[in-house]
């Protein structure tokens, strides 16, 4: 994204400072961060931000299509600015989440006549490489 503050005046979003800077943080990221690790990484650099900013900023981008809120966790909502098609595995011990390529075909499920999709998330969970081959006891 060449230009931030273009790119969010293009979704109809007012491009103030903390918006751009929560922006630049999600989409620099393939963490897929919570509200609270963006609030904490960028309150360093903008001491007045607050976690409702985060909060409410992260929620426009999710209702003007700017980004994702994943649920895969059910303690807390995490972020992804990348909204091509893909899914996502969260490792039950670390927690990281990653993203996968989806089967072709798979990104759109056949539904029964006279649904309308409106969204449609593939999320698995398990082990990554790294936890899978750790000697470490698991959770």
């Amino acid at each position: 994204m060449s230009d931030p503050a273009a790119f969010l005046a293009k979704h109809g979003v007012r491009p103030s400072y903390p918006r751009l800077k929560i922006l630049e943080y999600l989409a620099g990221t393939k963490e897929h961060p919570s509200a609270e690790m963006i609030h904490r990484d960028l309150v360093l650099s903008l001491p007045t931000l607050s976690r409702t900013t985060v909060y409410n900023t992260l929620r426009l981008f999710a209702a003007v299509g700017i980004a994702r809120e994943l649920r895969i966790d059910e303690t807390e909502a995490r972020f992804d600015a990348d909204m091509r098609p893909h899914g996502h595995f969260r490792c039950r011990a670390c927690g990281r989440v990653f993203d996968f390529p989806l089967t072709p075909g798979i990104e759109q499920p056949a539904l029964p006549e006279g649904f309308k999709l409106e969204r449609a998330e593939l999320s698995c969970e398990g082990l990554c490489p790294a936890c899978a081959t750790s000697s470490l006891p698991l959770p």
